[in-house]
């Protein structure tokens, strides 16, 4: 997988993945324009598509038919050093499940890559330059 991350003014950046593009920048408060989404906004976004769709390959695979699915993500901040510390995840599916399959749904779902990588942090290997 290969992402870029290109300046475009300040602290507002652009990130590329595929032909595609999302904007990150500050609040309002901080002196941005507001319209882009901030990174923790994009972490927790990315463990909600990654435990939804982790699920739902599962379920089509069993063929538990889900009929919704909508989560809600919410994070608390630790200090020292600042980081996230707990993230809250509300998940609702709308499902014909018994208590068994629904018991499988919500494994398979915290058991998704994102949410691995959250639980196992991986090792980040920073190569840096002045130009």
């Amino acid at each position: 997988m290969h992402v870029t991350l290109e300046q475009i003014e300040g602290r507002r950046f652009a990130i590329r993945a595929r032909g595609l593009e999302v904007i990150v920048d500050d609040t309002v408060g901080a002196g941005g324009p507001g319209d882009g989404f901030r990174p923790t906004e994009l972490l927790l976004g990315a463990l909600a598509a990654c435990m939804a769709g982790t699920m739902m390959n599962f379920a089509n695979g069993q063929e538990i038919p889900i009929d919704g699915l909508s989560m809600t993500l919410d994070d608390e901040v630790s200090k020292a050093p600042k980081r996230i510390g707990k993230v809250s995840v509300t998940m609702v599916v709308g499902a014909e499940a018994d208590d068994r399959q629904a018991a499988s749904l919500e494994r398979v779902a915290s058991a998704c890559k994102i949410h691995n990588t959250l639980q196992a942090s991986p090792d980040i290997e920073l190569s840096f330059e002045v130009a």
